[in-house]
Formats: structure tokens, C-alpha cells, sequence
């Protein structure tokens, strides 16, 4: 055998020789290190948490016109159904009996509807005033607002919107009041009931059983219906996402009955009827992790398609949403706790508070900071060690090689090698 192979042979056995050494050494550094071979990133996104329910498109209101029997003889009828009116559209005419017996009628509808014009009108301060309270909280607290302040604001600007047509509607009616004073002075000999909102005569009755004519308005809403465990979950002032056949619509919860549909029997499980309010669609929609993401091009398009009365949707009610979490996948959590690798190269074993979870993804609510890394999959992994990785070609040049010292290379490929 000659002198090359002999020195082969030795160099092999003092290599081996000195990292069983290491290894068996007390806190020798390569028994203290861990092989990591795979980890994620915290990141931030957005979680939404949804729940889909059945819903049917419906006017957003139907409007009941009366013909009041001994006021006078009904002449005729100016619409007929699927006519679309305005307000102001005549819809009937009568001839009055008694001028100066109507007069007085006509004057203390009037005096009632001023009576519930300045109710509305006091209500609507106070709840812009609540409205506006909430909304300097939410200045104030910024980034860290309270979502449950930004649901009731909600609510209230929707409560708001609704009073405010109960007192276009009611100044209408009292406009129509006081133009049918003026004609009955004027000794008109009949009178014209007109349509107290813009909408499509729905019904009418040519017997004059009241409502003689019935009005749907052209705004719609969408309606569906709860189970009786729904009601703690689905609440007034929730975000909603309506899709049909004309794409997605954004709106809000603007109603959740307390009472149900039918009269409760017991057995039969009781059902609640929900309203969502559609809202036009925004410019920017901020993309979100759940089941199904918005997208301008599908709101332009739900924007631009018609919306038809009766049409069948889906809707998808956001019970909890966090903007900007702080995020994991489910695999990194073990027993609780994370394995974060340090820039020091050591792992730190962190105890972590979960919140939300929704496709394999949950909320980090205790310490944490964007662009962590955390060991995937760990197991038994011990807290306070040194750790490496494999080695990755893609990243090392040739010249930081040259630039390493022999002993640290051969350093690095003893731990590597024994340390698995």
C-alpha cells in the first residue's frame, strides 16, 4: 500500500475520529444545534370569516293608496298595472261630496303629518348626532378603531337614509294636502290623487276595496331568511356581498326581525327574515383571504347590469373580519407554541394566542412582528439552540468561498454532516 492511500486512510479516521468527539463532548455546539429545513414567514392579510344564506331581490318598499269612502264618487282610474309612475303621477280621480267637510279633513291630515314631520326630523338630529359622536372615535382611535363602533355607525347611516325618505314622503303628502285645499277652494269639481313615490303600480282595485292602488318603489333590496341559531350570530350593521346572475353587489344588514315568519309551533324550527341594503359599488375593493374575493371588474359589472324584482341571490354575510392580522399556517403551531429563528441563530420556543382561522391560516393575537420566520412542522425541538439550514448553491459565489477559511469550511461540513 503505498504513501497516498496510507495518508487517505488517516486523514478519514482522524475526521471521523474528531467529530464522534464533538458529538460525545459535553456542550459540544454541533449536539446543540438543530437542522431547520423548512419555515414560513409571518405575514399580514386580511380575514373574513362569512356565512352564505339564500336571498330573494324585492322592492325596497310598497306604498298603499287609499280612496276614503263618503269622501265623494270615484270617477277613474288614470294607470293601469305595470305603469310606471313618478311622484306627482295622478293615479285617480273623484268627485268630492261635501267641499267644506273635505277641506277639514284635508287640514287635519295635514296637521297630523306635521305632527309626524317634526318627530322624524328630531330623531334624525339625534341619530346624526350619535353618528357623528362614533365617527370622531374612530378618528381618534385610528388604526386600532373598534369594529363593533364602526357596525353601529353603520346601522345608524342606514336608519338615517330610511327616516330621511319617511320625511320626503310625508312633505310629499302634505304638499298633496295643501294642493287639494287649494282646488277645493277653487270649487274644482273633482279631485286627483296622485302617487306619492317614483316605483311601478303593482295592483289595483277596480272595486275600491282599499288600497285601491298598490306601488312598488324602484329601489330594491334583498330579502332572505334565518334559523332561530342564526340570530346570535347575524346582527344589524354586518357587511353583506349579493351575487346573481348580474354579478356581486356590496351591502349591509339593514334589518334582522325579532319575531318570526309564521306563528311558533312547537317542533317546527322558527325562521327570521333578514333585509340587506344594497350599495353602490366602490372604486377600490380591498382583496381579503376567504372562501371568495371581490374584483372591480365584477362590481363594475353588477353596477351596470339590471337588477330584476324577484331575481334569486346568494349572499355572503361577514360575521368577523381583521384587516391587516398578522398570520400563520396552521402547521406551524404546535401544542400551542411557535419556533421563531432568530437573526442570532438561535430558535426561540414562543408561546402564541390564536384568533381567527379560515382556510389552514390563523390570526396571531399575542407577540409577533411581520417577517418572522417560524419553523414549519416542528417536532421536538428544543428551545434556546443554535440552528442551520441546507445549503442553497443559488445564494453562495464563488468568491465568498475563497474568501472562508479552511478550518471554518471544514467546520461547517462537520456539523452539516453529523449533526442530522
Amino acid at each position: 500500500m503505498n504513501g497516498k492511500k496510507w495518508t487517505a486512510i488517516i486523514f478519514i479516521a482522524l475526521f471521523v475520529a474528531v467529530n464522534v468527539y464533538l458529538i460525545l463532548m459535553k456542550d459540544s455546539e454541533i449536539a446543540r444545534s438543530e437542522y431547520i429545513h423548512e419555515w414560513r414567514t409571518v405575514q399580514k392579510q386580511n380575514l373574513v370569516l362569512s356565512t352564505e344564506r339564500a336571498g330573494v331581490v324585492a322592492p325596497a318598499e310598497e306604498e298603499y293608496v287609499y280612496f276614503q269612502q263618503g269622501a265623494g264618487d270615484f270617477e277613474q282610474f288614470f294607470v293601469k298595472v305595470g305603469d310606471q309612475v313618478s311622484t306627482g303621477t295622478p293615479l285617480f280621480e273623484y268627485s268630492p261630496r261635501n267641499l267644506e267637510a273635505t277641506i277639514e279633513q284635508f287640514e287635519a291630515e295635514i296637521t297630523k303629518l306635521q305632527s309626524e314631520q317634526f318627530g322624524l326630523q328630531e330623531n334624525i338630529r339625534n341619530l346624526e348626532s350619535v353618528e357623528q359622536s362614533l365617527r370622531q372615535v374612530e378618528v381618534e382611535e385610528g388604526e386600532h378603531e373598534n369594529s363593533s363602533n364602526k357596525a353601529v355607525a353603520s346601522t345608524i347611516e342606514a336608519q338615517i337614509y330610511e327616516k330621511e325618505l319617511q320625511l320626503s314622503r310625508i312633505e310629499a303628502e302634505m304638499d298633496k294636502f295643501e294642493e287639494l285645499i287649494a282646488n277645493s277652494n277653487s270649487h274644482l269639481g273633482s279631485l286627483t290623487v296622485e302617487s306619492p313615490i317614483t316605483g311601478m303600480v303593482k295592483e289595483i282595485s277596480h272595486n275600491l276595496q282599499n288600497p285601491v292602488v298598490t306601488i312598488t318603489s324602484t329601489d330594491q333590496h334583498v330579502k332572505g331568511l334565518l334559523a332561530e341559531e342564526d340570530l346570535q350570530e347575524i346582527q344589524e350593521g354586518m357587511k353583506a356581498i349579493v351575487s346573481g346572475s348580474f354579478g356581486k353587489m356590496d351591502g349591509v344588514i339593514s334589518k334582522v326581525s325579532v319575531t318570526p315568519e309564521d306563528d311558533p309551533q312547537v317542533g317546527v324550527k322558527s325562521e327570521y327574515e333578514f333585509v340587506v341594503q344594497l350599495q353602490e359599488p366602490e372604486e377600490n375593493v380591498t382583496e381579503d383571504l376567504s372562501e371568495e374575493n371581490l374584483n372591480e371588474t365584477e362590481t363594475e359589472e353588477a353596477s351596470q347590469a339590471t337588477i330584476y324584482t324577484g331575481s334569486h341571490v346568494s349572499v355572503k354575510i361577514i360575521t368577523e373580519e381583521v384587516v391587516d392580522a398578522l398570520t400563520l399556517p396552521r402547521e406551524t403551531n404546535r401544542l400551542g407554541d411557535i419556533y421563531v429563528l432568530k437573526s442570532n441563530g438561535t430558535i426561540e420556543k414562543r408561546p402564541v394566542q390564536m384568533g381567527i382561522t379560515i382556510n389552514g391560516v390563523y390570526e396571531i393575537t399575542s407577540e409577533a412582528e411581520e417577517g418572522e420566520l417560524v419553523v414549519y412542522e416542528p417536532t421536538r425541538i428544543r428551545n434556546n439552540i443554535s440552528f442551520f439550514t441546507p445549503l442553497d448553491l443559488s445564494h453562495m459565489s464563488t468568491q465568498e468561498l475563497k474568501e472562508m477559511d479552511k478550518t471554518e469550511i471544514l467546520k461547517y461540513l462537520g456539523r452539516g454532516l453529523l449533526s442530522r
